[in-house]
């Protein structure tokens, strides 16, 4: 009863370890989307429940049931390890996300055949005590599918990558399967064909460890130069030429690492006209850090004396190893960062208060993004800031992230796509050659942002349209659509108005 519990233990531990990785997988592969965790969860529970039906089918026709085991291990670990570069295979082409759920459907069938193998070698029909060994078994299996995913999740996503991580598992069921084949009447079977798979698959461990997601990332761009893993996600990094290189988290785009706001390929003007809006904006909350080109440009404001970043994903500390400039606002004695949800941290700060707040936000149709989009959100950040203070937040082109700010701050203007709201009348001083002069005098470095002869770009940001919510209401009225407050409950921005899979 021990080994089948052990058997059962195992089967439930790698079977949702795979399913983090498909997860995690199909996300990246597909922007982020909101939907990605339900359709691996569908085809998942699918091939679980078609699995236990066909191990049932084996238990009733009385088969060698260890040999069985480890015959069908045996053939998971293999399709563990060739399943996802099937799929990418076919990721441009329009059957991509069929062949996905087949592949998990496949993955999940086969460890699924041992559920039912597990209990029926940990409770024979014969046994008086079936109902209690029963029960035992399926503990272990319970055991082993909350266990799998915490470890596979936080500490092997935390020291391997994805493609690496998927080939430990592989192994994993393969010796596994060897074990099982050792209790059965075919132990040189198990020798001979276990020990040089696993060492086949060992040996990709030590090969470059992205191939899988740089596949996957852009496959009708160029290559990122740098893929970043760990458990919180996966950052890529392209050249991008003079603009400055392009920063993707969660192969979403994230940014860019340009400072020259003449150039202003990432729009580092929405940033440089809040320095114009409040006389002294002495201490900065800043949630999202990416690859540090925002908060570069914030310590050139003047009269700024703290700057609190808040960044849930701390590879991008690693990635601004490879930009100076960016990883010279981090040693700033003005600048504290902080590893933490933004929200969370929001939560367990309740006593920080300040000047000038810019969250970071990513694409609106991505997963979770209406954590930080939200009413009760924007209502959590208002609690943080003065009398006169101003936030400021990229809607990335969503008018419900625009109408909801307007619910809860008095002066909500749309400049470009970014929301700029507080309780003041900010608008007309944007207007004031006062503003024009405090953008000219900003300098980064020692040096004058601003190279000389820019009195036309920086009239052009300042004079940049503002739209109000009665003006954007109105717009999208004309177009038949009603605006609508996001909500942590009616998750809109991801789920109603996102992109699909």
């Amino acid at each position: 009863m021990f080994q089948a519990a052990l058997l059962s233990f195992a089967v439930g531990f790698l079977s949702l370890s795979l399913e983090i990785l498909w997860i995690r997988l199909v996300s990246f592969a597909n922007h982020s989307l909101p939907q990605a965790f339900a359709f691996v969860l569908i085809f998942y529970l699918l091939g679980i429940a078609v699995g236990a039906h066909i191990g049932k089918r084996f238990c009733n026709n009385k088969y060698p049931l260890w040999k069985v085991a480890g015959i069908v291990l045996m053939i998971s670990g293999v399709v563990d390890f060739l399943s996802p570069w099937m799929y990418v295979a076919f990721i441009q082409t329009f059957l991509h996300l069929s062949i996905a759920g087949l592949l998990i459907i496949c993955t999940a069938l086969l460890k699924a055949i041992l559920f039912p193998i597990a209990h029926y070698l940990g409770a024979p029909l014969s046994d008086m005590m079936n109902g209690r060994r029963i029960s035992r078994v399926y503990v272990a299996n319970i055991l082993g599918a909350t266990i799998g995913p915490l470890i596979t999740g936080m500490v092997l996503l935390d020291i391997f990558s994805t493609q690496q991580c998927f080939i430990i598992c592989s192994c994993l069921t393969i010796l596994v399967a060897t074990i099982c084949l050792l209790k059965s009447d075919r132990r040189t079977m198990a020798i001979a064909v276990s020990i040089p798979l696993m060492l086949i698959l060992f040996s990709f461990i030590f090969t470059l460890d992205s191939h899988l997601l740089i596949a996957f990332a852009s496959p009708q761009a160029k290559s990122p130069q740098q893929v970043i893993e760990n458990s919180n996600g996966i950052i890529t990094i392209y050249a991008g030429g003079g603009g400055g290189d392009i920063i993707e988290g969660g192969n979403v785009y994230d940014g860019r690492s340009n400072l020259d706001p003449v150039i202003n390929s990432n729009g580092i003007n929405r940033l440089l006209i809040l320095s114009a809006l409040q006389d002294q904006p002495e201490r900065v909350l800043m949630i999202g850090l990416s690859i540090g080109s925002w908060l570069k440009v914030i310590t050139s404001f003047p009269n700024v004396r703290h700057i609190d970043v808040v960044e849930i994903n701390p590879g991008y500390i690693e990635a601004m190893a490879n930009y100076p400039r960016q990883l010279s606002a981090l040693k700033d004695p003005r600048v504290t960062l902080y590893i933490d949800d933004g929200r969370r941290w929001l939560t367990t700060h309740a006593d920080k208060k300040y000047d000038l707040v810019i969250n970071n936000t990513s694409y609106y149709w991505r997963a979770y993004t209406a954590n930080l989009l939200s009413q009760e959100f924007i209502r959590l950040v208002k609690q943080h800031m003065e009398p006169n203070a101003v936030l400021a937040y990229n809607t990335t082109s969503s008018p419900d992230a625009f109408k909801t700010a307007s619910t809860v701050f008095r002066y909500a203007y749309l400049y470009e796509n970014f929301v700029i709201a507080a309780d003041f009348n900010w608008p007309p001083l944007m207007r004031t050659s006062s503003a024009a002069r405090k953008l000219a005098a900003l300098q980064l470095d020692h040096h004058s942002l601003f190279p000389s002869g820019s009195d036309l770009v920086i009239q052009s940001y300042l004079h940049e349209p503002l739209y109000s919510i009665d003006q954007v209401e109105k717009y999208y009225a004309g177009m038949g659509r009603k605006l609508q407050v996001i909500t942590d409950e009616n998750l809109i921005t991801e789920f109603k108005y996102g992109m699909r899979l």
